[in-house]
């Protein structure tokens, strides 16, 4: 093999390593942000049935007369929040 075809065969596996390094790169970031969303979701997903779990709760001592101001410091929700689903129960119940 003379220095010419030596060279264009060193360029050319270059060029495909770099490729490659670049390929696997982006497979990586892909699969780390895939992860990472993942995550996340099932994070928000927690936290909203934590939110819903405490808003189930209220409404069913709402059910049984419990005050709202005693729902509201054991649920940790807002008084605003119990208040309103206070109405909420009561307007379903008077139709």
């Amino acid at each position: 093999m003379n220095a010419k075809q030596s060279l264009s065969s060193i360029s050319v596996n270059q060029d495909l390593w770099v490729e490659q390094f670049r390929q696997e790169m982006f497979e990586r970031d892909y699969r780390s942000g895939l992860s990472a969303a993942k995550s996340e979701g099932i994070t928000i997903g927690k936290e909203k049935g934590r939110t819903e779990a405490k808003l189930e709760a209220a409404r069913n001592l709402l059910k049984e007369n419990v005050s709202e101001d005693v729902i509201s410091r054991c649920t940790g929700l807002p008084l605003e929040t119990v208040q309103q689903l206070a109405e909420e129960l009561h307007d379903v119940s008077s139709k």
